[in-house]
């Protein structure tokens, strides 16, 4: 099985014309999966960097300004950005995929004047198919993140503190403006 190509910022159009992989199912039923990403790619403040075997998507991350529901959406600055899912299908793991899409979508600057945060919850981790517990998996979510520059954060955010097992990581851009970093602040200690 040859390596999937990777593509930066794929376009709406080019994500419909794909299909998808049925195993790229964690966060959703996969066609529902795909319909998201389309829509996110339509979006000009996300990013959705794509692994295509032949005309089949079977690998993503999606970027993109966190949801208005969360304490993340109501960002003053508009410069914080989540990594909001990624998910390599099952039959290309073992690969470094999921770090080389981390490593091409960081690699062109477009967020060195942000702030990126990844929460990770426990509930979305694949323990089934990967044999993992959840501290495990949030190892090693903690170790790929940290390998293209995020750290944790400690956060007063309820829906992380839910579980010993859920984290905050962030990437602070090398151009991040002192306003966004305030920001981030702000929300990651503001009181639940």
């Amino acid at each position: 099985m040859s390596a999937p190509a990777l593509e930066v910022c794929a376009c709406a159009a080019r994500l419909a014309g794909l299909s998808i992989s049925p195993a790229l199912g964690i966060f959703r039923p996969a066609a529902q999966q795909h319909q998201a990403l389309i829509a996110l790619a339509q979006d000009p403040q996300c990013c959705v960097s794509i692994l295509v075997s032949e005309s089949e998507l079977v690998g993503y991350v999606a970027f993109h300004p966190p949801s208005a529901i969360e304490r993340w959406g109501s960002d003053r600055t508009g410069e914080i950005i989540e990594l909001g899912a990624i998910e390599v299908d099952p039959c290309y793991r073992g690969q470094t995929l999921a770090k080389r899409l981390l490593q091409a979508s960081f690699a062109d600057g477009r967020f060195d004047h942000t702030i990126v945060i990844a929460t990770l919850y426990a509930w979305h981790y694949d323990l089934k198919r990967s044999g993992l517990n959840e501290f495990q998996y949030k190892r090693l979510l903690e170790k790929l993140y940290r390998s293209i520059g995020f750290e944790p954060y400690r956060t007063s955010d309820p829906e992380i503190r839910l579980s010993p097992a859920n984290a905050l990581m962030a990437r602070i851009g090398p151009g991040c403006p002192a306003a966004v970093l305030a920001e981030f602040e702000r929300l990651r200690t503001q009181p639940a």
